[in-house]
Formats: C-alpha cells, structure tokens, sequence
C-alpha cells in the first residue's frame, strides 16, 4: 500500500498589474453637491466637517481578460497572493514641476481595496510614514487568495484615504501590484 502524498503547491512566475489612476482636483463638497443634485446655496443647510474635503477615492473596472493575468486560467493555479504593492508617481508633462505640483506626499494615509461578484476585500494600506513624494510602499494586509477576484469577468480596484492638503490639480499615478501565483507541482513543472 502507497501512502497517500499531498501534493505541495509550487510557485508560477509572479504576475505584475500596473494601472494608472487619478485623483480629481480639490473641487469643494458642498459645490459637488450643488453639481451633482442642481441645489442651490440657500438649499444646503448640512453642517459638513471640513475633513470630508480631504477624502479621496479613484477605482476603475478591469477585465480578467488582460494579458498580464493571462496565466491565471491555468487550471493548475490554485491561489493568487498580493507580494507587493506600490503607488508611483506619475507627473502631468503639460505642467511644469514647481510649487504647488501634486505629488504623493499630498497623500496622508489610504487603502487598496479589489471588488469582484459582490465582495469587497482590502489587500493593502498605507499611513503617513509609508508616504514619499515619488511613491508609496503599502502594506500587505495578510495573505487572502485573491484568485476568485481576478479571474471574475470583471473586477474593480479601488484607492481611497485621506489627503494631507486640498490638490489644485489632479494627481496621476499608477498601482502596481505583484501577486504570487501558486500552482499544484505537475502543473508548475510545465508551465
């Protein structure tokens, strides 16, 4: 009688997502609301807390069809983990650099967050300290499979925090994002 093997999950090569994102200007809440909803002045009588101004939030929508998520459709790949997660500046070539030029360490504290078939699930953060002008190393909240999100038909991922100051302009910047593909050992092998 043979003893029974469990197969040890093998390593893939990473897969790297990159995608640019941007921060809308400082556009004031309450001059929001009257675009948004045609309110007049007279009509917003909230009391807003001038930190809802410091609030940001960009998302966009990606196909699971990308090339570079590709090999996720695999059948071999048994999980998908975040490794690393970095925000990099990316400065607007129609303005010069100078005073007053956004750059991430406008960027207080945020979250990474993927969305897919309903559910949400935070992967990563950041906070003040991990904040440099030119990028953002954030850190991996544990190590949930995120295979189920990314090979969705669709899925979205979001940066949202807080800003230090209002931004005069918008702030461009790319995501990047480096998962560990895990696949059974046969599968790894020939891959």
């Amino acid at each position: 009688m043979k003893p029974a093997v469990n197969p040890v999950p093998a390593n893939a090569p990473p897969v790297m997502l990159g995608v640019a994102l941007t921060i809308a200007n400082h556009e004031g809440l309450r001059r929001s609301l009257r675009s948004a909803f045609g309110l007049s002045t007279r009509a917003i009588n909230l009391r807003i807390d001038p930190g809802m101004d410091l609030i940001f939030l960009c998302e966009t929508t990606l196909p699971s069809s990308l090339p570079c998520l590709a090999s996720l459709t695999h059948p071999g790949v048994t999980a998908v983990t975040l490794r690393e997660a970095v925000l990099t500046w990316a400065p607007d070539p129609e303005h010069a650099i100078g005073r007053g030029t956004p750059t991430l360490g406008a960027l207080e504290s945020g979250s990474c967050f993927l969305t897919a078939n309903s559910r949400k699930i935070p992967i990563a953060t950041f906070n003040s300290r991990n904040v440099q002008s030119t990028h953002i190393d954030m850190e991996l909240l544990g190590q949930p499979n995120l295979l189920e999100f990314l090979r969705s038909e669709w899925f979205t991922l979001e940066i949202s925090g807080t800003n230090r100051r209002r931004l005069n302009r918008p702030l461009a910047f790319q995501a990047n994002l480096k998962f560990e593909v895990r696949m059974l050992p046969q599968t790894a092998a020939a891959a």
